[in-house]
């Protein structure tokens, strides 16, 4: 493939739920420059058709493709479930990496017996998981959790508010007693908390932002495309709308001086 290894990383989410991707992606290789676009104008992807997530995604890589990424990272469940192979087939020679696969090959070589998916209704829809984790020694339980993402992305991370719709979704409902359960959106860890207290103690959350890191550093040795310099890598942070809960989670993750940029997509 044709990429620098001094390219950056470039990663793209509906809105802030990537940046819990980035953040393990920056923790993992330190002397990496990453692009992430937060697409805040059109999130939640999740409630968007299969055709809107594909153009929206689209667009996006033709941005960070700008900007000469070596890969792309879809830090988001919805346009991994929908738009990943669009994207493969569409720019052959390019290093896409989706959020799906990596936790999927991850969980199928554990030995649980029930595992449980929530995620936004796109991703549960396309049964992004269930389909490629179907097995006869493995009990899959899904559900669909919309409001979610939406909570998230207007700052609704813990407290009253936060904990009244978890239970809601989740505390009379099957998923909640699975062995392990998969948070199929990119934006859930940043509820971990609120969800771990509603499920079964015995049940483990899989932390699905290290596992996508760890794929992406073996992806990059894999193409021989990891970067030489020894310096920290810088992280630019592009967003279709710039909000005020987006700039928070931002500097949370990041230090207040990241910089954060409104483009239009």
């Amino acid at each position: 493939m044709e990429a620098s290894p001094q390219g950056p990383i470039g990663i793209f989410d509906s809105g802030v739920g990537g940046l819990t991707v980035a953040r393990a992606v920056r923790q993992l290789l330190p002397h990496e420059d990453i692009i992430y676009f937060g697409d805040t104008l059109h999130l939640p992807y999740g409630e968007k058709s299969p055709e809107a997530i594909i153009r929206y995604s689209t667009n996006i890589t033709e941005f960070l493709h700008a900007y000469d990424a070596k890969c792309i990272l879809i830090a988001c469940n919805s346009a991994s479930a929908n738009a990943y192979s669009s994207l493969v087939k569409n720019y052959p020679g390019r290093l896409f990496i989706n959020v799906i696969d990596p936790v999927v090959s991850f969980i199928s070589k554990q030995s649980y017996a029930h595992v449980g998916v929530i995620g936004t209704k796109a991703t549960i829809s396309a049964k992004a998981y269930q389909n490629r984790l179907m097995s006869p020694n493995m009990k899959i339980t899904a559900k669909a959790t919309p409001l979610l993402a939406a909570m998230i992305e207007e700052g609704f991370t813990s407290g009253d508010v936060a904990d009244a719709v978890i239970r809601a979704y989740l505390g009379n409902d099957p998923v909640r007693h699975s062995e392990a359960l998969i948070l199929g959106c990119t934006h859930y860890p940043l509820i971990e908390a609120g969800i771990r207290n509603t499920v079964t103690k015995s049940c483990t959350i899989i932390d699905s932002p290290q596992i996508v890191a760890e794929t992406v550093k073996s992806k990059l040795d894999e193409y021989d495309i990891s970067c030489t310099r020894r310096k920290p890598g810088t992280i630019r942070i592009f967003v279709s709308d710039l909000t005020p809960s987006f700039a928070r989670l931002a500097a949370l993750f990041f230090g207040d001086n990241v910089e954060l940029t409104e483009k239009k997509s």
